[in-house]
């Protein structure tokens, strides 16, 4: 008897401390959900920012043409289909870089627009016209050079460009004599001996200036 009663009182001890334990084993669970749906939440907020650093944002063409032309350099190219549009890339960098003078690290993720006449370099995200480079006319060389004031540096090489916005408002700030005609789409040529500013659409040396 005294057997099977202590047996009975450890049953029913044993029962009793389970059940105190219970509502503690379901907090513990609850927490477990909790902080694994925590850590699943992390895990895919991590792998979303991956995906966005790693998978290039997909931009409407329209958008992007749209945002390009409003440019006043660009505002005669509305409607026209470019050639071509190339996005800088880590992967394309070095070869880009042996085709388009002072381009450098910080134009990476730019885009390269080719039209029949001109190459832009555009950051879309800046909404901002990094650089154009003119397509030069198979003709440009012959009618420049028949200009007097040409002769004697034909054979020299120039460096320079076809004159934009941005480019054209600062050379004015500094050289306003130099830049009093010059105008968006000219052609600034620096010559060892001379600096020519040409129109080549109206064939016409806009300003020479003999460099010491």
């Amino acid at each position: 008897m005294a057997w099977g009663s202590d047996w009975k009182a450890a049953g029913s001890s044993s029962s009793g401390s389970s059940g105190m334990k219970s509502p503690v084993i379901h907090i513990i669970l609850i927490l477990l959900v909790v902080a694994t749906l925590v850590v699943s939440s992390l895990a895919l907020m991590t792998v979303k920012e991956l995906k966005n650093a790693v998978t290039p944002k997909t931009i409407s063409v329209e958008d992007f043409l749209k945002k390009l032309t409003t440019h006043n350099e660009l505002k005669s190219y509305v409607g026209q289909a470019p050639l071509n549009i190339v996005q800088i890339s880590n992967n394309n960098y070095g070869t880009l870089q042996t085709q388009i003078n002072g381009l450098d690290i910080s134009y990476v993720g730019s885009y390269i627009v080719q039209y029949s006449d001109r190459i832009v370099i555009y950051d879309y995200d800046k909404d901002q016209l990094r650089g154009t480079v003119a397509q030069l006319p198979a003709d440009f060389v012959t009618k420049l050079s028949a200009h007097s004031e040409l002769q004697g540096i034909q054979g020299q090489q120039p460096v320079g460009g076809q004159l934009d916005q941005a480019s054209l408002n600062t050379l004015k700030q500094q050289f306003p004599d130099v830049y009093a005609k010059a105008k968006v789409g000219d052609f600034v040529l620096r010559y060892q001996t001379k600096l020519i500013i040409y129109d080549y659409n109206a064939d016409l040396i806009v300003n020479s200036v003999n460099l010491s």
